[in-house]
């Protein structure tokens, strides 16, 4: 979708955001999808998000943060509102993710500062149609160490 027509659907109807999904303001349940801001669409040839970047998205709830480590590793601690879709069961985590999450959700991956594993579901996620994906430089602990919030 140009860059043009965003701006105009995103300033043609008050959104709300809730967690990965956005709902138009006096419409029960209308889902559209979260598009992050232009800045952050023109950089389409980078398939990376900095840590800053990443935070202005969070703190906007415009997009859906991925955890790619193991489940058990999540469960411990993760990113406030992240869900799991580890790379090692990514396909048997993946049906369920595909019927909650739009395919046009801007997407934010991540796992341990020196981590491939963040890259092969992004890899993955766009195999499968999501457009709008991105893997977080530094990973979860650089987010932790700039005191970004984590829950358990």
């Amino acid at each position: 979708m140009p860059l043009h027509i965003l701006s105009i659907m995103r300033t043609a109807a008050k959104t709300v955001c809730i967690g990965s999904f956005a709902f138009l303001a006096g419409m029960s349940m209308a889902v559209i999808p979260v598009v992050a801001s232009q800045a952050m669409a023109a950089r389409v040839d980078s398939d990376e998000i900095s840590l800053t970047d990443a935070k202005t998205l969070f703190d906007g709830r415009k997009a859906c943060f991925v955890d790619a480590r193991a489940e058990y590793v999540f469960s411990v601690s993760h990113i406030k509102g992240a869900r799991s879709l580890s790379s090692s069961r990514f396909f048997e985590q993946f049906p369920a993710f595909r019927q909650q999450i739009p395919v046009e959700t801007f997407i934010v991956v991540y796992c341990n500062e020196k981590c491939s594993k963040s890259r092969y579901v992004a890899r993955m996620l766009k195999k499968n149609g999501y457009r709008n994906v991105r893997v977080l430089v530094g990973g979860i602990e650089e987010w932790n160490k700039s005191g970004y919030p984590l829950e358990s």
